[in-house]
């Protein structure tokens, strides 16, 4: 864990809609046969798959080993899960276990607690203390921090009273901790119809994809499932405006700011725009100097300090129009580099968009499946093509931006592949390198996903960025995902710029 995730944490259990400490059913407390059942659920698995790692033997060969690491990250995933439905377990046993007693349970009894509760104006029975005292005790056992303790318990409880079908995976060794907890981090504050509707697309997706490729899509379902509009918490969000600081060693520092995401987008696009462009070559800094020296001399320096090109605002976003045209209140768009954001602050900053771009979505995946090319050549409608439906680089767990990426051939040019959407998608220059020169292969399926196979055989499924739902994907199959058919009204066809005028013979 980080040190912005340990210090800037904003999970709390009270937005994960559960019920309270004390008042919930765990395996042992309902009945023997249920505390069995998980018993094996969490530790048979997980020794019988130790087992099996174990009497492999050492790896001889790089396919081997590789093998053996999957089998080891199933492994440490099903730790993840047992640890998760102990840590949540033990902690709602203390707190029936105060529930019942009018305080928690004490090794040696002290009868002076009750008065030292009270010079210290404290109830032992209130479940902040309850809760304090057992991340305590935890920590100890674990020999880990409180705060990341903490954090842990956070997620041990959404995932066994609220997401109990991704603890089921992650005790399955199907997924990693990392998809897991994300998932609960954004199902606080919804329904738990709508964290069932969550785990339904995205564990389908955290099986075979990227963590990466998980959190973005739960964000953005999250977005969609809250009950207060984007534009209201937009603003609320605007009040936390604040920059802060932490020192650092060698006589350094972290600066952090807190500003609406259309601003940070921003202003980094313009700095790394500007970083990029720099062609000196007397100047010996990399880009990383470069951009902080920008930021830096911007500021303090008004930069740049002579007659150079001032600093000007570089971002791009999506407005799903047919969304806007149904529901507008729901609408939500998307900020590339980003992700969800208001309708408001996307309209807002597309009033002074300098181009605009015609771009047409799959309704039921998200997918972007066309751009206009009215404005453009083909090559470059190719380009914004990719860019929208890619959204970052398609390698598995990569996220740079297109900026930072280039149109590749799934299947070689020079061995006859074509230049079209189905037989492109974005690479950046590192993982280009992978597939072309280090026998990574890349294999275009019919739903859209790409399978990625590493040189000694481990395979991975990237899906579109732009892709929300996979509920008719087929992994296995190669099958087409089947749409419902639908005719677009003359209003959306005139919006996408498909409106034919009427015949000028017709009365």
């Amino acid at each position: 864990m980080n040190k912005r995730e340990v210090f800037h944490s904003g999970d709390d259990p009270h937005r994960l809609h559960i019920s309270p400490p004390g008042t919930r059913n765990i395996p042992g407390t309902d009945g023997v046969w249920a505390a069995h059942v998980e018993q094996d659920t969490f530790f048979a698995q997980l020794a019988a798959t130790t087992k099996s790692l174990h009497e492999q033997g050492r790896a001889i060969e790089p396919a081997t080993g590789l093998k053996q690491l999957e089998i080891l990250g199933r492994i440490r995933s099903m730790l993840d899960a047992a640890e998760a439905a102990l840590l949540a377990d033990t902690y709602e046993l203390t707190s029936q276990q105060a529930a019942l007693s009018g305080t928690q349970e004490l090794l040696v009894e002290d009868p002076a607690q009750a008065q030292s509760a009270e010079h210290f104006g404290v109830d032992p029975a209130a479940e902040p203390l309850i809760r304090a005292s057992f991340i305590s005790e935890a920590s100890g056992a674990l020999r880990q921090g409180e705060r990341i303790v903490q954090g842990k318990l956070f997620n041990a409880e959404g995932l066994r009273h609220l997401c109990p079908e991704t603890l089921n995976e992650l005790g399955k060794g199907t997924i990693t901790i990392k998809s897991a907890t994300e998932i609960v981090h954004q199902a606080q504050d919804l329904e738990a119809e709508h964290v069932k509707q969550m785990q339904e697309v995205l564990l389908p997706i955290a099986r075979t994809g990227s963590d990466r490729s998980v959190k973005d899509r739960a964000r953005k379902m999250r977005e969609r499932f809250l009950p207060e509009p984007a534009e209201t918490r937009h603003e609320k969000g605007r009040e936390t405006r604040s920059v802060t600081w932490w020192p650092e060693a060698d006589g350094m520092a972290v600066l952090q700011i807190r500003i609406p995401a259309e601003d940070a987008l921003a202003i980094i696009n313009t700095i790394n725009w500007h970083a990029t462009k720099h062609d000196d070559p007397d100047d010996l800094r990399n880009e990383q100097q470069r951009r902080a020296d920008i930021f830096r001399d911007a500021l303090l320096d008004g930069w740049p300090a002579g007659n150079g090109t001032p600093l000007k605002a570089r971002v791009a976003l999506t407005i799903p129009v047919l969304q806007m045209l149904t529901d507008p209140t729901r609408t939500l768009a998307d900020l590339e580099g980003y992700g969800p954001i208001a309708l408001g602050a996307a309209l807002r900053l597309a009033k002074d968009a300098p181009s605009l771009m015609t771009v047409l979505t799959d309704p039921w995946s998200g997918a972007v499946i066309d751009v206009g090319r009215k404005k453009y050549r083909p090559t470059k409608a190719l380009k914004d093509l990719l860019r929208l439906r890619d959204n970052h680089c398609r390698f598995p767990g990569c996220n740079r931006l297109p900026e930072s990426s280039e149109v590749d051939h799934v299947d070689d040019w020079a061995k006859g592949g074509h230049t079209n959407r189905d037989n492109s998608q974005l690479l950046c220059k590192r993982h280009q390198m992978y597939k072309h020169a280090l026998g990574w292969q890349a294999t275009y399926m019919a739903d859209g996903s790409v399978n990625w196979r590493s040189p000694n055989g481990i395979l991975q499924v990237e899906l579109p960025g732009s892709v929300t739902n996979v509920q008719n994907f087929d992994f296995e199959r190669s099958q087409t995902p089947m749409l419902p058919a639908s005719e677009l009204p003359a209003r959306v066809r005139r919006v996408l710029g498909w409106f034919d005028p009427p015949d000028s013979k017709a009365g």
